[in-house]
């Protein structure tokens, strides 16, 4: 198990951050940058030839009893705007049929927080729902971002029809984890958390996502052992994730939490993942609504990503005009943006037939 092997590959992350994040030119718009990003750009081509994979995030409750002090959702959260809802079937149903038939989306990520009163067996029936609604239209691709389960039920996700799960690991370090995740819940325990890449891969399932929060802490420090943590995987389960989660952090209404110094730049942010797709040009990010859509454009260069279109951080927020979102995002309409995409030379791949070259052998 990682969790063996963790304290040490920390350390020596902590000690020496994998070059070039350790050059005081890293993240300076300097030829350090330019050469990352064009290396990245080279390696995505002639892997993906510009294809990009469209997904729609649709969240699902926002009833939650963690307290992660970043969030809107958190227990305790202080935001006036904030309507707690979680979604009926019919109105999950609803939500998705307009992704699908309003919008032309084919992969919707099924989004939850950690609702005491959803369980596996519940988002089972969600996933095969999200499913059946995709299968109409060709290979459905349904996601998953929510707290770890079991392997068990990773197996039991994938049976029902789940292509991939996403677990951000927020952050590496234990010592600001703790901080950021107060309490006896389930996300404040560490390896657990971490430890869930592991079982997603013995699940068998065929996208798995890794990633820290940007914001939360050291980028230098997190990113290095994201690194660590993929070659690891690779070594130990003969691959390792094939996504890579990038959200940076944005303002929650509801949370007290100030990045400070921690949040890193936009050149820095964009060198990040150009470095890390020069390393793992096979591993996908997966672009936010987060970011203006040109910086979209800018990670997204070369292809091999995930890419979000239509997007709204508030269960029922597509059809059913509920209130208080997780972040503030962009929502950048499918109809109206896949020209742009094309413009910047990269085609949406809709039935996702290219994501499956991924091989993430060691």
């Amino acid at each position: 198990m990682f969790s063996l092997e963790f304290h040490g590959l920390w350390q020596e992350v902590c000690e020496r951050p994998e070059p070039p994040l350790s050059s005081p030119e890293f993240g300076s718009g300097g030829p350090l940058d330019a050469a990352l990003a064009a290396q990245a750009r080279l390696r995505k081509l002639e892997q993906f030839g510009g294809a990009v994979f469209p997904v729609s995030p649709l969240y699902v409750t926002s009833v939650c009893k963690e307290r992660c002090t970043y969030c809107n959702y958190r227990a305790g959260s202080t935001d006036p705007d904030l309507k707690r809802v979680r979604l009926s079937g019919a109105d999950l149903e609803r939500e998705v049929r307009f992704l699908v038939e309003e919008r032309g989306l084919r992969a919707v990520e099924l989004v939850y927080a950690s609702d005491p009163l959803i369980t596996a067996d519940d988002i089972c029936r969600h996933v095969e729902l999200t499913a059946r609604i995709l299968a109409r239209c060709g290979r459905p691709v349904v996601g998953l971002s929510a707290e770890p389960v079991t392997a068990a039920d990773y197996r039991r996700l994938r049976d029902a029809g789940l292509t991939f799960s996403v677990v951000w690991m927020e952050t590496y370090d234990p010592e600001r984890y703790r901080e950021l995740h107060p309490g006896r819940q389930t996300k404040a325990d560490f390896f657990w958390r971490l430890e869930s890449y592991e079982r997603m891969l013995e699940a068998g399932l065929e996208g798995v996502g890794y990633g820290v929060l940007s914001g939360l802490a050291g980028w230098r420090r997190d990113w290095s052992m994201l690194a660590a943590h993929q070659r690891w995987l690779r070594r130990r389960c003969g691959r390792g994730p094939n996504i890579l989660g990038i959200p940076r952090l944005r303002p929650a209404p509801g949370a007290p939490y100030d990045p400070g110094a921690f949040l890193p730049s936009d050149a820095v942010f964009r060198s990040l993942v150009a470095w890390h797709n020069a390393l793992f040009p096979d591993v996908m990010p997966f672009v936010s609504t987060r970011e203006p859509f040109e910086t979209c454009l800018q990670l997204a260069a070369g292809g091999g990503c995930l890419f979000t279109l239509n997007c709204s951080t508030v269960p029922g927020g597509y059809t059913l005009d509920h209130r208080g979102a997780q972040f503030r995002t962009g929502d950048y309409d499918a109809p109206v943006f896949t020209p742009r995409l094309r413009a910047a030379g990269l085609e949406p791949d809709w039935a996702w037939r290219g994501a499956t070259c991924y091989t993430g052998s060691v």
